[in-house]
Order: structure tokens, then C-alpha cells, then sequence
């Protein structure tokens, strides 16, 4: 039996075996979540504890799971996981404050330059600015996506409308699995957004978030090291940001 069909079965039986044997069946799942978020865990207890919260999401995800909504539970199951990991790592403050704020430096310093020499900025640009080591401006960039992935999975107002970014970004022709409400304006925003990044970003942007590939993953593709792709991802989705913060400032 397939694993789409277990879970049927268990949702018409809900025999305790037939669910035993569907967490265990799906919990390659959290492992690939882990793996997609890039997480540098400070210790073995931190990883225990951030495996255990998508464990938690893929139970809370079997219980709530709906036939009649026809989205395969491996596809809901991965969506949860990656919200309970997500809502545990804010919980304890994975992205400190202080990188916070130093990303919003970052973030700031990235548009000042873009916009007096019309071009992106370089890493070594934006330290130099800063009065930054290059190498903690490199930590932050990799950072950059987790804290970003913390930031768009919270509800946030675009064009009038309540929605959450982290739904729509992973396939920017399709609403989410969980949207009922029209979300055109946002999905064109982040198109544009996405369109504007230079071609390199935007490759990994896509592999990462429509193909659903790990760092690691497009990395052997593109032969790059997994850092310098995290840290590719981590301009890329700053960019995606300040975009959005024009497009919302010009319809305000």
C-alpha cells in the first residue's frame, strides 16, 4: 500500500496500528524540512528538540487533514512540519535580536548602494559599509533565509488583503493549500520581485522554493558550496523584501 492510501485507510478506519505505521512512514519528511530551512544547530539537544516540533506538526497534520480539499497529505504534512519547526524556532528565538537588527543594516545598506550605482550590491560592499567583517556579513546573509522564512510565515497586509507569503512563494502560479481568498496582487508582487533578482538568484530562488530543492541539492547542481548558495539565497530573498516594501509604499 502506497502512502497516500495508508492515510486514507487510517482516516476511514483510524485504527492506532494504521497510525503508528503512517508517522513512521512520514517522518522523512521532517528530516527533509530540517534539511531545506539550513538550520546551524548550537547543540544535540537543539536538534532533538527542533525534530520533535515537526514531529508534532506531522501528528497535528494527520488529525486535521481533509480528503475532500484533494491536496496529497505528503504535500499538507510537509506544510505543517514546517510550520510547527518554524513557530518552535521563534518561540526560542533562533535569529537573536541582535542579528535582527543587524539584517535590517543589511537590508538598508544593500538598497543605498543598489540605488547609487543601480546595480546589486556586493557582499564586500555592504561590510565595507557597515564597517563589517566580510565573514560575519556572510554569516548574516545565510541567515538571512531562516529569519526571512520566520518573517513570511507570520500573517502579514499586502494591498488590503491578510496573507502569508511563505503560502504563495513556493509555486507562484497556484494558491496555497490552505487560501480560499484571492491573492493576485501578492503573487504579482512577488513575481516581479522575483523577476527583477539577477539570473543566478533567481535560478536558486526558484530551485529552492518551486522545485523544492535543498541547499545542498542545488549547490551540487550549480557547482557551488552550500554556503555560498545560502548565502546567494539570503541577498535574493533581502531583495524580494525591499521589493514588496516599494510596491507596498506606492499603493499606500
Amino acid at each position: 500500500m502506497n502512502s497516500e492510501d495508508l492515510v486514507k485507510q487510517y482516516l476511514k478506519t483510524k485504527d492506532p496500528k494504521l497510525r503508528d505505521q503512517v508517522i513512521i512512514r512520514f517522518v522523512p519528511v521532517v528530516k527533509y524540512v530540517m534539511a531545506r530551512l539550513n538550520l546551524s544547530v548550537r547543540n544535540k539537544t537543539e536538534l532533538e528538540d527542533i525534530h520533535s516540533s515537526g514531529i508534532m506538526g506531522l501528528l497535528h497534520a494527520l488529525d486535521d487533514y481533509d480528503l475532500s480539499k484533494n491536496t496529497a497529505f505528503k504535500t499538507y504534512a510537509t506544510w505543517r512540519v514546517r510550520g510547527g519547526i518554524l513557530d518552535y524556532l521563534r518561540k526560542i528565538d533562533f535569529v537573536s535580536r541582535g542579528d535582527r537588527a543587524k539584517l535590517r543594516d543589511i537590508e538598508k545598506t544593500m538598497n543605498q548602494i543598489s540605488f547609487r550605482f543601480g546595480r546589486e550590491a556586493s557582499a564586500f560592499e555592504v561590510a565595507n559599509e557597515l564597517g563589517m567583517e566580510l565573514r560575519e556579513c556572510h554569516r548574516l546573509l545565510e541567515m538571512a533565509q531562516l529569519n526571512f522564512m520566520l518573517s513570511i510565515d507570520q500573517t502579514q497586509t499586502h494591498d488590503g488583503e491578510e496573507v502569508r507569503l511563505s503560502e504563495i512563494l513556493p509555486d507562484p502560479d497556484a494558491i496555497g493549500p490552505y487560501e480560499e481568498v484571492s491573492q493576485k496582487s501578492t503573487l504579482n508582487a512577488v513575481k516581479e520581485a522575483i523577476f527583477k533578482l539577477p539570473e543566478r538568484q533567481r535560478l536558486i530562488v526558484l530551485m529552492y522554493y518551486t522545485d523544492e530543492m535543498t541547499l545542498l541539492e542545488i549547490g551540487k547542481t550549480l557547482n557551488l558550496s552550500e554556503s555560498r548558495i545560502s548565502r546567494l539565497l539570503g541577498k535574493a530573498v533581502l531583495s524580494i523584501r525591499l521589493e514588496l516594501k516599494k510596491v507596498d509604499a506606492l499603493s499606500a
